[in-house]
């Protein structure tokens, strides 16, 4: 019986749906056929048979929008390329790939950014900041789009990429951190082409770090400390009507002033001090909550403030009333202190009192090395103090955090200020006096860390005796993460008497 062959438009029109998608071909066409839907749609589609071999199905268009004669005419001339080894549906693919991310480098860098505002990016898969894609892009703009934004992304080679970085070292003068986020900056944009399909390896892989990164060591000194303390405290007294501004008469606004002396107090990152809202800060319990969209950590940092913080709080707070920033910028309103000015403004101050040129991050080190080395603040509490991610003592806090440690945290900073404002009074903390008091205090520990494994509680006990001993200050953080390690294995393993063997092995 001869099948079916549809020869005119009235055909066409006449076709019915049915329960199933159904196929009709067109006489005199080969390769063009008819689909049927359900929903009564009539679509016109080609088959073919790539050079590759593989069968091909292209959308052509439904009817009536297109007729049987532009059908027609449509598979005649696609007919022809096929024969010649095209393949429509394979081109198709990729104009809509190239649609998506671009043809050139600097397209697909803005497709990038594009993905990375809600975390589709690849890496972590976590939302880039706001503050960080406009550094990023400030980046592209200075150091790479010149160089390499014009060229198609698919043809750039591990060559080009060797050479771009060599020529970044060699003719840039930039630091080798520096040359490094370029590096890192480069190889996640064509790793996000590798994500979406587009080239088949990443052609920066082992080469955006040409060069040996080395630990940052500057440090202030007391002497310096309080130097900059000074300038900072003399400039956040308002400038008297026709005060000298030039030359020696040379200092940093009052709201700068009162930032840095905020930021010196507190050890928190210049962003978090530049962007700070007053709705972060409650004055009564003397706390300043960093929400986790500001943190660079991504959790929520809450520091403890102190006397000297909260009067500079208040003062800062007086200087402008209205406005929902603490530190208002004076050039853009609406607007907060740019981050960057502050690092300027320590630049400037170090080089009018003469100091060794630093940064904000410097007072950060500085804080830290004093806290531990001279007062004795274990590196677990000093690292929450910095709003690092938890992750000494017992190595497990990011997982599981039951105590903000805030007592502990506001006990290092009153620390910290009394050194940096008040010098010779800071006191190092005092030991437990005995070895009973931390037998016993070890003994409470283990206790609860058992009780725990009765209830069947693996990790959790594993997790109690860990954040326990850690707030202890004569546990050592380093061999307590190591431990902690092997008693969450343990746990994972879900064997009780293992776990109780390894917390009876604590004192």
């Amino acid at each position: 019986m001869a099948r079916l062959q549809l020869s005119t438009d009235r055909q066409v029109a006449a076709l019915k749906p049915a329960d199933k998608v159904y196929e009709i071909g067109v006489g005199g066409s080969r390769g063009l056929g008819v689909r049927v839907f359900p929903t009564g749609l009539r679509q016109f589609e080609f088959r073919y048979v790539a050079a590759n071999g593989t069968r091909r199905r292209l959308c052509l268009g439904a009817y009536p929008d297109l007729s049987l004669a532009e059908a027609r005419s449509k598979v005649a001339g696609l007919r022809i390329a096929v024969v010649d080894g095209a393949d429509p549906v394979a081109e198709k693919t990729a104009a809509r790939e190239r649609a998506r991310t671009g043809e050139t480098l600097d397209e697909l860098a803005e497709a990038y950014w594009q993905a990375a505002t809600v975390g589709l990016h690849g890496g972590r898969r976590r939302p880039k900041r706001e503050v960080t894609l406009g550094n990023e892009r400030q980046m592209w703009r200075n150091h790479i789009q010149a160089r390499l934004g014009a060229r198609p992304f698919t043809e750039i080679r591990r060559a080009d990429i060797k050479i771009f970085m060599r020529t970044l070292v060699t003719e840039s003068g930039l630091a080798a951190a520096s040359v490094a986020s370029i590096g890192a900056l480069l190889h996640a944009v064509l790793g996000f082409a590798v994500l979406e399909e587009r080239i088949e390896s990443n052609p920066a892989l082992g080469l955006a770090r040409p060069l040996a990164l080395t630990a940052r060591e500057r440090m202030f000194d007391d002497a310096a400390l309080r130097t900059l303390w000074a300038a900072a405290s003399e400039a956040s007294v308002p400038r008297a009507p026709g005060e000298k501004t030039a030359g020696i008469h040379a200092r940093l606004e009052p709201a700068m002033g009162l930032a840095v002396q905020l930021l010196m107090l507190t050890l928190t990152r210049r962003n978090e001090v530049a962007g700070a809202r007053k709705t972060e800060f409650d004055r009564t319990a003397k706390i300043w909550t960093i929400p986790s969209e500001r943190a660079k950590a991504k959790h929520q940092h809450v520091v403890p403030l102190g006397d000297d913080a909260l009067e500079v709080l208040e003062v800062a707070w007086a200087l402008d009333p209205g406005s929902p920033y603490l530190f208002p910028s004076a050039r853009s309103p609406g607007q907060h202190l740019d981050p960057h000015a502050i690092t300027r403004a320590f630049a400037r101050t170090c080089t009018r009192r003469k100091l060794a040129v630093g940064s904000p991050h410097d007072v950060r080190r500085s804080g830290a090395t004093t806290l531990t080395g001279r007062y004795g603040v274990s590196r677990f509490v000093v690292g929450l103090v910095l709003g690092h991610t938890p992750n000494e003592g017992a190595a497990v806090t990011s997982v599981y955090d039951r105590h903000t440690y805030v007592p502990e945290k506001r006990a290092a900073l009153e620390l910290w200020a009394s050194h940096l404002v008040r010098p010779g009074r800071a006191t190092a903390p005092r030991k437990p006096a005995s070895t009973p008091a931390v037998d016993a205090h070890v003994g409470e520990a283990k206790a609860r860390a058992l009780a725990l494994c009765q209830k069947g509680e693996l990790h959790e006990a594993v997790l109690s005796i860990c954040m326990d001993l850690s707030r202890h200050p004569d546990t050592a953080s380093s061999h307590l993460s190591i431990l902690g390690k092997v008693g969450l294995e343990r746990a994972a393993a879900g064997s009780r008497a293992q776990v109780e063997d390894w917390i009876s092995g604590f004192r």
